[in-house]
């Protein structure tokens, strides 16, 4: 399996953020109150709609036929200015729950509530979102976290913080129809495999 980096240009005119969920909700069935059970394993699905585009500008996103390798699109975070992040590593090996702690940043740094963040370990990404803003100290944040981490990543794993990347499988690819002006406009969802 290949994982195929899909291009940058032109950014999406629209992304759409979702949850595919791992928790149990318990209901009783007596009556009473509902509780849900979180799970690792909650992660992302995002839905890219593409600017319209010359038919010969969309072979280059050809790879969104591909069946079996995973892709890799960048996250669009439309606004956000994301000063240099540093060398942003993962600190410690075997972290776990809702919160990643990350060092190599500049002191002071913030990640901000809702901004995207992608851990690269053992080969594969992982896609995460700030629950909290999150402030380094000595080049060093504890980043509160939407969802539970997958997979206990490594020490010094790479963290993606200006760039950060979804990795999975595409999904609902819209029909890519060209019709007498020459032009395409591309729909996908692109979710993460684990």
């Amino acid at each position: 399996m290949a994982v195929l980096t899909l291009p940058t240009d032109p950014a999406p005119a629209k992304m759409a953020i979702t949850m595919v969920s791992a928790k149990n909700v318990l209901s009783p069935a007596i009556g009473g109150a509902e509780q849900e059970l979180l799970r690792k394993g909650t992660r992302y699905a995002l839905t890219f709609s593409m600017p319209v585009m010359s038919y010969v500008q969309s072979m280059d996103w050809d790879d969104l036929m591909a069946e079996g390798d995973t892709v890799l699109m960048r996250v669009f975070q439309p606004g956000l200015v994301i000063p240099n992040p540093g060398t942003p590593l993962v600190k410690g090996a075997g972290q776990a729950g809702t919160s990643l702690t990350i060092d190599g940043l500049p002191d002071g740094y913030v990640i901000r509530k809702g901004q995207f963040l992608s851990v690269v370990s053992a080969g594969q990404r992982f896609l995460y979102r700030a629950k909290a803003s999150a402030t380094s100290v000595a080049g060093t944040a504890t980043v509160p976290l939407r969802t539970m981490l997958r997979r206990p990543p490594n020490d010094n794993d790479m963290v993606e913080i200006a760039q950060p990347m979804i990795e999975g499988f595409v999904r609902d690819l819209g029909e890519w129809a060209v019709g007498v002006e020459r032009l395409v406009g591309l729909q996908f969802t692109v979710r993460e495999r684990e």
